[in-house]
């Protein structure tokens, strides 16, 4: 028997199905588009064109600063959860105060987006062309947040592909071990926080990833896809946020990348479901003359 058959068979059950979650998604991915999109873009549309007597930086001011206060809401919230006496939420043997990668990521695109944010709005129409150029740096948020993606992405590919090993503890992997690709860490810390799987879930997707090659395969690919459409996406929404007219920009710089990510969404579920297929079949192998059943609950089942 094969190493890879060996370790497919000690495929550990991941504890989440998306089966009895989809009506949580919807309300969260609701909750999540909802600020950027229609009440950022009805404010900021709404104001320009329904009040034209209305100073021109209050009117780019106000759907910013509504939607901080979404983003706020959202971070003490998540936050919230991590730093509970119980350690339900957190990463694996961390103390009560450690916030997950996702949270420190979190800060840092924070920080960036709100640093764009705040030195546009401080600069004031010195180009005299009726705050055509602030509209046009107030529109790429989104696609600065997709290249930031990418390129942690890119710099922990590189990492995994040289087997460099952690210094210290990162999330939950302990110190010694080979840093992973990006779509690990958010996998699981979504997951575990956002999806409330918890701790249950962080032990066994880090068993998971720890026993099957085929797992591994499928999370390196997907974060190599995923950085590659970032890449493009984020290239794109630029050009297009400083070629368009001054009109569209907004609409199409903070709404435009959406579908485009749930498209990507869907991709992902499908060839998810065909890799825990092939995994599912490959576990399914003669055992002392006979064929055991496979005990797995696939994150992604057949019905999805």
């Amino acid at each position: 028997m094969s190493d890879d058959i060996a370790d497919t068979e000690m495929v550990v059950k991941l504890p989440y199905s998306l089966h009895s979650r989809y009506a949580s998604i919807a309300i969260a991915w609701t909750i999540i588009i909802t600020p950027p999109i229609f009440i950022n873009l009805g404010l900021l549309y709404g104001l320009w064109y329904g009040k034209p007597e209305m100073d021109r930086i209050a009117v780019l001011t106000i759907p910013t600063a509504v939607l901080g206060i979404f983003t706020v809401i959202a971070l003490v919230e998540r936050i919230w959860k991590l730093v509970q006496l119980s350690p339900e939420f957190r990463p694996l043997k961390s103390p009560r105060y450690a916030l997950d990668i996702f949270q420190w990521g979190y800060f840092a695109a924070l920080i960036m987006i709100s640093a764009l944010i705040s030195s546009t709005l401080l600069r004031g129409d010195t180009d005299n062309d009726e705050h055509e150029f602030q509209i046009r740096l107030l529109s790429i948020p989104a696609p600065i947040l997709m290249c930031f993606l990418a390129t942690l992405t890119l710099i922990s590919l590189i990492l995994n592909g040289l087997q460099v090993k952690l210094p210290f503890r990162f999330g939950s992997s302990d110190a010694g071990n080979v840093v992973r690709p990006a779509i690990y860490y958010i996998v699981e810390d979504v997951i575990a926080v956002d999806g409330n799987g918890g701790v249950e879930y962080r032990e066994a997707f880090t068993a998971r990833y720890d026993g099957s090659p085929l797992f591994r395969k499928m999370i390196w690919t997907l974060s190599l896809v995923w950085m590659l459409a970032f890449y493009l996406f984020a290239s794109v929404f630029t050009i297009l946020v400083f070629k368009l007219p001054k009109a569209a920009v907004y609409a199409v710089g903070w709404a435009g990348p959406f579908p485009l990510a749930g498209l990507m969404a869907v991709w992902t579920i499908f060839y998810a479901k065909s890799v825990l297929k092939k995994e599912e079949d490959e576990s399914r192998v003669p055992v002392n003359g006979q064929h055991r059943e496979d005990e797995r609950a696939p994150l992604l089942g057949n019905e999805v």
